[in-house]
């Protein structure tokens, strides 16, 4: 009985992956269409922030396919060093386009950080056993 519970949740879990995965990828879609249409739009004062932020918005949605995508080639696990990546380049894409307050961009540096000192203490636990 236990087992069919687990298969149960396993399929359950694999089904929500892929739902999950698919609409990602529509998203994606959808920045790639908005992307275009910006590059076509008129010279305008904002168009440079749009794109900017269209861009990471589109970098984002890539990386959340890649764990999708690692769920399935990974027998259903994803490695916390992709999460650790995801965020770290998340939050240096954010501070690339966004770092007008010195203030909000020491706090995301910090977190940057902290983030690469997790993946290194990670490295070496596993070097370890």
């Amino acid at each position: 009985m236990a087992a069919k519970i687990e298969n149960f949740f396993a399929w359950i879990l694999k089904g929500a992956m892929l739902l999950l995965g698919i609409v990602m990828l529509g998203f994606l879609l959808r920045e790639v269409w908005y992307l275009g249409q910006l590059l076509l739009e008129v010279e305008t004062a904002q168009r440079f922030a749009k794109i900017t932020d269209t861009t990471i918005a589109f970098f984002l949605y890539f990386e959340f396919i890649f764990l999708v995508k690692e769920f399935f080639s990974d027998d259903e696990h994803i490695a916390l060093e992709d999460f650790l990546y995801i965020g770290i380049t998340a939050l240096v894409r954010v501070v690339l386009v966004h770092h007008d307050d010195g203030l909000e961009t020491f706090w995301l540096t910090m977190a940057i950080f902290v983030l690469v000192v997790a993946l290194v203490v990670l490295r070496q636990q596993r070097r370890r056993q």
